[in-house]
């Protein structure tokens, strides 16, 4: 991508790679939990139409992409405590959130911890958790079980895409493969998955900045029913749902996502 710069940061103990590009007010694009996903792997087709708009900022969270691996079994808050880390490394004062899936509670989180910074919340795959214990357990099964090889990426990220065959493949599917690879080796010396689902629908019910929900209809991940729980205790929100799409909206309608997107970043959707 023309104008994209790479580069590493120290963000409290974790040496942590991000890409940016583009001018103006910062939006931080923070990726899922998926096996081998990284910020510009997963905002892949998000990053150079948002960037003619704004600065985007995609770093690669704890464990995943070329950010250093977590040294121990973690919880979402030392997720969030990175991210404020890595927000104040570059020395950021305003800024606007898009979280999918596991970004998304680390955005819901920056955002609760940080409200005279975080001005707009994008969330994508995700509203805020508080599933029923079961299915958390259900939920995240694939992913802790995952070992690396081209037919177990195929079946576990297979399940956060309505069309994987078309969204996920050749040079794609090589990154996600290769990314897992390093990232489960790094698991398997920690012994576990260091992975949970918190209920953030507090936090989202005592947001005073604008959110926006996205969400595929045929997601295996999380239900749109569930989304539509967090979206309904959530004030001053919006939320959009496409057809044919799964957990990843952002790449899956990435024209009508960057559309609404950008208008709903610069206040255009504002009543």
């Amino acid at each position: 991508m023309q104008g994209l710069k790479d580069s590493f940061v120290q963000a409290g103990k974790f040496r942590t790679h991000y890409a940016e590009v583009g001018s103006g007010e910062p939006v931080i694009v923070l990726h899922s939990a998926d096996p081998g996903s990284s910020g510009t792997l997963e905002f892949r087709n998000n990053i150079g139409p948002l960037s003619q708009q704004f600065r985007v900022i995609a770093p690669d969270i704890i464990g995943f992409g070329q950010t250093d691996p977590p040294g121990g079994l973690l919880t979402h808050p030392a997720y969030v405590e990175h991210m404020l880390a890595f927000i104040d490394a570059l020395g950021l004062q305003r800024y606007s959130l898009i979280g999918n899936s596991r970004g998304g509670l680390v955005a819901i989180s920056v955002a609760a911890e940080r409200p005279n910074q975080a001005q707009r919340l994008i969330c994508a795959g995700n509203a805020g958790g508080g599933i029923p214990p079961e299915m958390q357990a259900r939920a995240l099964a694939p992913f802790a079980n995952y070992t690396p090889s081209p037919e177990n990426l195929r079946a576990v990220v297979g399940r956060s895409y309505f069309d994987f065959d078309t969204h996920v493949a050749g040079a794609i599917f090589d990154e996600y493969l290769t990314n897992s690879k390093r990232q489960y080796d790094e698991y398997a010396k920690l012994g576990g998955y260091p992975m949970d689902v918190p209920n953030l629908r507090p936090q989202l019910a005592e947001l005073k900045v604008p959110v926006m929900f996205f969400f595929g209809k045929e997601d295996q991940v999380f239900h749109v029913d569930q989304a539509l729980v967090g979206f309904q205790g959530t004030p001053n929100s919006r939320f959009v749902a496409f057809s044919n799409c799964g957990h990843h909206p952002q790449v899956e309608h990435a024209n009508a996502f960057n559309k609404i997107a950008i208008q709903f970043l610069k206040g255009e959707l504002d009543d």
